[in-house]
């Protein structure tokens, strides 16, 4: 159940990623804002869950489209513009990378 909980996750991880990317530019700033905070909302859902873990894994996946869209084609093509619309979502996924470690200790404690 563990192993169905991550892929899932990560699956999770790579649409929304691939989406955020795709929308991030059009109708500035509704399309981009419709991409952090499905981004955002989902990676705090992930965490406040009882297998704070599979955040992790969804920034997991996030992240990892996310670098290849960084990288670029060897044609000098790029998915992610470095203007205002790019640096926006590239700082953003910076913020996954915080709440990724914060899910790395595991399940939630009784109290909170």
């Amino acid at each position: 159940m563990t192993l169905l909980r991550h892929a899932a996750a990560l699956l999770l991880g790579l649409l929304v990623s691939l989406a955020s990317v795709a929308l991030h530019r059009s109708a500035f700033p509704l399309g981009l804002v419709l991409a952090l905070v499905t981004t955002y909302a989902l990676a705090w859902w992930l965490l406040r869950s009882a297998h704070p873990r599979t955040a992790t894994t969804y920034v997991a996946g996030w992240l990892a489209v996310f670098a290849v869209v960084l990288r670029g084609r060897p044609e000098g093509d790029f998915a992610l513009a470095q203007d205002l619309k790019g640096v926006l979502l590239t700082v953003a996924g910076l913020g996954l990378v915080a709440i990724g470690a914060a899910g790395l200790p595991g399940r939630r404690r009784s109290g909170t």
